[in-house]
């Protein structure tokens, strides 16, 4: 065997070394990872608590969607879809109960029958005005959402807010965005840029929304008992002759 083979059985040797210390190195930093990620899986906050944080922070409703998006980024916690619909029925049976609590985790409801809109999630100590759903609302409320996700995706990259993972979270606030029509460009975040446009797409409809919500607010509380403000009429509302045709009537359609 010649001195070039002795070498390169030395080099292979190292080699080998040099690998099985790698796969030690991953090994060690991955469980470093797991201990340090912040606490919100098992054991962690439950998830009706993040939501009613995350729509105090927000000021307006949010749809399941978006909420399990976020919470993935900012907690690391994976929500199945079918969570929020357990979440529902757990809050409308304890309201139901003799378990009063300060606040309830709560649905929109459409301005025309009173139903509940249970893809949106907003809070009890809300204005009924702030859960009603006219017909330029659910535009109106995606561009709020829309805006909130990029300030916390903003707030995060700035330091003020931690997050598990600030990657994902910037391409949800991106994504968000992009829905909202405005450019995006990859890599790119433009925090600023984007809250001024969506800011000035709200403005150009939300005086008029505000007013038909207002106004139909006023009426549904004379008309709805407090757990149907929260959780939706599930018959609809009748109307009497001579009142808001969109209204079901008293008398049925055998038509």
């Amino acid at each position: 065997m010649d001195k070039y083979d002795d070498d390169l059985d030395v080099l292979r040797a190292k080699e080998a070394e040099l690998e099985r210390q790698l796969m030690e190195l991953k090994k060690r930093r991955t469980e470093l990872e797991v201990r340090s990620k912040p606490q919100g899986r098992k054991g962690g906050r439950p998830l009706r608590d993040i939501t009613l944080d995350l729509l105090q922070d927000a000021k307006c409703p949010l749809n399941s969607l978006l909420l399990a998006s976020v919470i993935r980024s900012l907690y690391g916690r994976v929500i199945p879809s079918t969570r929020f619909g357990t979440m529902s029925n757990d809050e409308a049976n304890s309201f139901d109960s003799s378990r009063s609590r300060p606040v309830y985790l709560c649905h929109c409801l459409t301005f025309d029958q009173g139903h509940a809109v249970k893809r949106y999630w907003a809070r009890s100590d809300w204005p009924l005005a702030e859960r009603i759903m006219g017909p330029m609302s659910s535009r109106i409320l995606f561009l709020r959402a829309a805006a909130w996700t990029i300030e916390v995706a903003h707030r995060v990259e700035e330091g003020k807010l931690s997050a598990d993972n600030l990657e994902t979270l910037k391409y949800v606030a991106a994504d968000q965005a992009r829905d909202a029509g405005l450019l995006v460009s990859r890599g790119e975040f433009p925090y600023a840029g984007w809250l001024s446009d969506i800011a000035d797409a709200i403005d150009r409809h939300a005086a008029e929304d505000r007013a038909l919500r207002e106004a139909t607010a006023t009426e549904l509380m004379t008309r709805l008992s407090l757990r149907e403000q929260l959780y939706g009429s599930r018959e609809g509302l009748v109307s009497l002759p001579g009142t808001r045709t969109t209204w079901r009537s008293a008398i049925g359609d055998n038509s």
